[in-house]
């Protein structure tokens, strides 16, 4: 984290360079800066505009920048190995759900598949369906004694 946000620190730093300012003064005294030089009319005065770094070593900097860039090497690097080992993970996965279908596949010729069915309105008893009683006779009358 830390080489990132030097590497992020030294490329923002290298983006401010010192460039050219004009102080210009009116003739009616009105002050603006500008980066082109004053018209003729306008009195300049160049200003410094480069920042004050009394600590400045060249050295210190070739070898920040040449650490950066030694530190982005490794990170891309880093990535491309994760990206491949992402990659090499994905197509194992994909060959093995490949032969889980194919295993299900054959499992499901080989074992023969009942279907049962019935026919609209429900299913048939398992036996077949009783037919009419029969009416019952009326006793006989009792004999006398």
């Amino acid at each position: 984290m830390r080489i990132a946000a030097l590497t992020l620190a030294l490329s923002v730093a290298s983006v401010a360079e010192a460039q050219e300012v004009f102080r210009c003064t009116a003739p009616d005294g009105k002050v603006t800066y500008q980066q082109s030089p004053c018209p003729k009319a306008a009195e300049e005065r160049k200003v410094d505009a480069t920042p004050a770094n009394a600590d400045f070593d060249p050295g210190e900097r070739e070898r920040l920048l040449k650490a950066g860039d030694e530190a982005g090497k490794r990170l891309e690097a880093r990535a491309a190995e994760e990206e491949a080992e992402r990659r090499r993970r994905q197509e194992a996965r994909e060959r093995d759900e490949q032969r889980e279908r194919e295993t299900l596949a054959r499992e499901e010729a080989r074992v023969p598949q009942y279907i049962y069915a019935y026919p609209p309105g429900g299913p048939r008893p398992p036996y077949p369906a009783p037919g009419p009683r029969p009416v019952p006779r009326p006793l006989p009358a009792p004999a006398p004694r």
